[in-house]
C-alpha cells in the first residue's frame, strides 16, 4: 500500500542485467527524504534510476509529480532516449558519460517544459557505466543546487554499486550516506520493523537527548519515556507529514513538527520508517523569515506637519525604542494601525513578526482559539493536529490588538493573565507555552467610560496603558489636509494610469473646511473616487456628502425633543431599514463595530427583518 504522497515504483521481476540496479532501488525513499528536506516541501521532486540502455528502472517521488512525468514519457519501464521523449539530460548524460542538466524549453516534450532535470552517470568498478541517476524538480529550483544534489546522489550510489560488485567498500558507502544525513539540520532517524534504531543523526540525538552511537541497534521504545508516535505506522502502513507534536513526559518537554515516511518492500510490507522532525520554534522562525514581516509602514509614511500630529509621532518614536505595552487612542480612520506598524518597524523587534488582530471582526466563539490556539480534539471542528494562536505566532515580534474594547469580558481576564505571565495555554492543553511578544492595543472609544459601564476591565486597562498615545482626528489638524490631498491624488492617479492630478484652491478650501468624520480614511476614499470619476486632470470642486450639508433655512424644522436613548433607537432602526436590515452595512454607516450594534439591537428590542438571504451576515 502506497503512502499518501510517496511511492516507489519497482520492476517486479528485473531482468538479469538489471538486478544490480534493482538491489539499490529500495534506497530511493531515504535519499528522497533527505533531498526533500534540502529543497523544501514547496518544490516537487522525483528520482529516476536509469540503466545503461536508457530504460527507466524505477521512479520515486511525489505521487502527482510521478504521474505528471509518466504522462510525459518518463515513467517506469519506458525509454529516456531522445527519439522517444526528445532532448533530455538523461540521454545526454549516458551518451557523454558526464553530468548533464536540461530545463524548460530545452525539452522538446510539452509535458517537460516546466521541469528541470539533472542527471549524473553511475560508474562501477573499472569505470564501468551501469546507468544514470536523475533528479527532476520544478524549473524554479536553482541549477547549481539540483546539479550538486544529483552529483552527490550519483557519487553515493556509484560507491554502493562498486561495493556490491566486490562485496566490499561497504564502509565507504555508509560513511557517505551518513554524511548526507548528518548534513541535514533536522533530526532524522530510521527505525526497522522490530522497533530498533538503524540510524540516528546528531540533531536527532540533541533534540531527543540521546547518544546516536549508543542508540543504534536498541529498541526505540526502550530509549524514550513516552510511547513512540511512529509505532502504529508499522501496522497501518500510513505515514504523515508536518504533524505538530507536543510531548510532555517526566524527562522531556518537546514541541516538534514531525514527519514519518514508511519504506515498504515489493509486497507492501513496511520494512522501516524514516522519521524527520524539527523543533517548533525553529520551524516558526523559518516560516517567519520566508513570509517576511507584514509591517509595511514606517514613520516616514505618516503624512503631516501639524503640532498635534508631530507630538503623537514623537511619543511613538520614543515608545518604539522600549518594550512597554502601548495603547493607541483615536477615532476610526485616523491611522492607528499605521502607527502600530511604524512602532514595530522602528524598534528592536523589526525583524520579528507583526500580527494584527481586529477584536471586533472575530466571532465571539472563535476569538479565544484565534488568540491562544488549541490542541487536537479540543472542540468540534478543530483543525487536525491543533493550531497555534496569534500570540504564539507573534512571539519574538509584535501583536496589534485593534478595537480592544470589543473583546468579551471573560477573554479580557485571560488576556490579562497572558500579559502578566508572558505565557499562553492553548484550548484543551494543560502545559503553558512561553511567549516573548510586545502588545500594542488600540481603541476608538473612551476606555474610562467603558470601565465605568463595566464593559472593560480596569486592571487590563492599566496593564495596557503603560504608554498612551492619542492620534488626532483630521478636523484637529486641518493644516495637513492639503499635503494629504496631494499625496492621495498622486497615488490614485498613478494606479489609474492617469496624469498627475491637481486641485483647485476652491476645492481645497472646501476640503479644509469639512470636518471629515471618517478622518484620513474618508479623505483617501473621497480622493480615489474623484480621480476615478474625473474626466480631466484637475479637481475643481468638492461638495461634502449630502448628510454633512445643512439644509437651507426654509426647509429647517424645529426638532421634536426626545430622550437621548429614544433618539439613538430611532436612528438605528431607520438605518437598518435604509440598508434592508444588513447589519454589516448599518454598522459601517453608524461608525460602530458590528458586535456593538448587535448589542444595541437586542437592548432596544429592534426586530431584524429577513428577506431571502440572511441579512445579519
Amino acid at each position: 500500500m502506497d503512502t499518501p504522497r510517496d511511492r516507489i515504483l519497482k520492476v517486479e521481476e528485473p531482468a538479469p542485467g538489471h538486478r544490480l540496479l534493482g538491489s539499490i532501488a529500495a534506497t530511493g525513499s531515504l535519499i528522497l527524504g533527505s533531498i526533500r528536506l534540502i529543497l523544501g516541501r514547496d518544490h516537487p521532486v522525483a528520482i529516476l534510476l536509469v540503466d545503461g540502455d536508457l530504460i527507466i528502472h524505477s521512479v520515486a517521488g511525489d505521487r502527482a509529480f510521478v504521474e505528471q512525468l509518466d504522462a510525459a514519457g518518463l515513467g517506469e519501464g519506458r525509454s529516456a532516449a531522445e527519439d522517444g521523449v526528445g532532448t533530455n539530460a538523461v540521454d545526454l548524460c549516458l551518451r557523454e558519460r558526464r553530468p548533464m542538466i536540461t530545463s524548460g524549453r530545452q525539452h522538446a516534450c510539452a509535458g517537460l517544459t516546466d521541469v528541470k532535470i539533472a542527471a549524473a552517470p553511475l560508474f562501477g568498478l573499472n569505470n564501468a557505466l551501469h546507468g544514470a541517476i536523475a533528479l527532476v524538480s520544478g524549473a524554479s529550483v536553482g541549477t547549481d543546487t539540483l546539479n550538486g544534489l544529483a552529483l552527490l546522489c550519483a557519487e553515493s550510489t556509484s560507491a554502493q554499486l562498486s561495493a556490491m560488485e566486490t562485496s566490499g567498500n561497504l564502509d565507504r558507502m555508509l560513511v557517505e550516506q551518513r554524511a548526507i544525513i548528518d548534513s541535514i539540520s533536522d533530526g532524522l532517524l530510521v527505525v526497522d520493523e522490530d522497533g530498533r534504531v538503524r540510524h540516528m543523526n546528531a540533531p536527532a540525538g540533541r533534540i531527543l537527548t540521546l547518544n546516536p552511537e549508543q542508540s543504534v541497534g536498541r529498541r526505540f521504545a526502550e530509549l524514550l519515556d513516552f510511547e513512540p508516535i511512529i509505532a502504529p505506522i508499522f501496522r497501518t502502513g500510513v505515514g504523515y507529514y508536518d504533524r505538530e507534536l507536543i510531548i510532555d513526559s517526566s524527562r522531556r518537554h518537546l514541541h516538534l513538527i514531525d514527519t514519518a515516511i514508511p519504506v515498504k518492500d515489493a509486497q507492501g510490507k513496511v520494512q522501516s520508517v524514516v522519521n524527520t522532525f524539527r523543533e517548533f520554534n525553529r520551524a516558526k522562525r523559518i516560516a517567519q523569515q520566508i513570509a517576511g514581516s507584514p509591517a509595511r509602514y514606517t514613520f516616514d509614511d505618516i503624512i503631516g506637519t501639524s503640532d498635534c500630529l508631530r507630538q503623537a509621532i514623537g511619543d511613538a518614536r520614543k515608545a518604539a525604542l522600549g518594550t512597554a505595552n502601548v495603547l493607541l487612542n483615536g477615532p476610526s480612520g485616523t491611522g492607528k494601525e499605521v502607527f502600530a506598524q511604524a512602532i514595530h518597524a522602528h524598534g528592536d523587534r523589526r525583524d520579528g513578526p507583526f500580527i494584527a488582530v481586529n477584536c471586533a471582526a472575530l466571532p465571539r466563539e472563535l476569538i479565544e482559539s484565534e488568540l491562544f490556539g488549541y490542541v487536537a480534539g479540543s472542540f468540534t471542528g478543530a483543525q487536525k493536529g491543533g493550531r497555534p494562536g496569534k500570540f504564539e505566532m507573534a512571539s519574538g515580534g509584535t501583536i496589534f490588538l485593534d478595537e480592544i474594547t470589543e473583546m468579551p469580558l471573560d477573554l479580557q481576564a485571560k488576556l490579562l493573565r497572558v500579559l502578566q505571565e508572558r505565557e499562553v495555554t492553548r484550548i484543551g492543553a494543560t502545559r503553558p507555552i512561553p511567549i516573548d511578544v510586545r502588545v500594542i492595543a488600540a481603541s476608538n472609544r473612551n476606555l474610562k467610560d467603558a470601565i465605568a459601564r463595566r464593559e472593560f476591565r480596569e486592571d487590563l486597562y492599566y496593564r495596557l496603558h503603560v504608554v498612551s498615545i492619542t492620534i488626532p482626528a483630521l478636523k484637529d489638524r486641518r493644516s495637513d489636509i492639503p499635503m494629504l490631498a496631494t499625496h492621495f491624488l498622486r497615488k490614485y492617479a498613478a494606479s489609474a494610469g492617469k496624469p498627475v492630478f491637481t486641485i483647485s484652491d476652491t476645492a481645497l478650501r472646501a476640503m479644509t473646511a469639512y470636518d471629515w468624520p471618517g478622518n484620513v480614511r474618508e479623505l483617501e476614499n473621497t480622493l480615489e473616487r474623484l480621480v476615478v470619476l474625473s474626466d480631466g486632470t484637475e479637481i475643481r470642486q468638492f461638495d461634502p456628502p449630502g448628510d454633512a450639508r445643512m439644509p437651507p433655512p426654509s426647509s429647517m424644522v424645529v426638532p421634536v425633543m426626545k430622550a437621548l436613548r429614544e433618539h439613538e433607537r430611532d436612528v438605528i432602526a431607520a438605518t437598518l431599514i435604509h440598508v434592508d436590515h444588513n447589519v454589516t452595512k448599518a454598522a459601517e454607516i453608524l461608525g460602530i463595530a458590528r458586535p456593538t450594534l448587535y448589542s444595541k439591537i437586542r437592548d432596544y428590542g429592534i426586530v431584524l427583518q429577513r428577506a431571502g438571504a440572511d441579512k445579519m451576515s
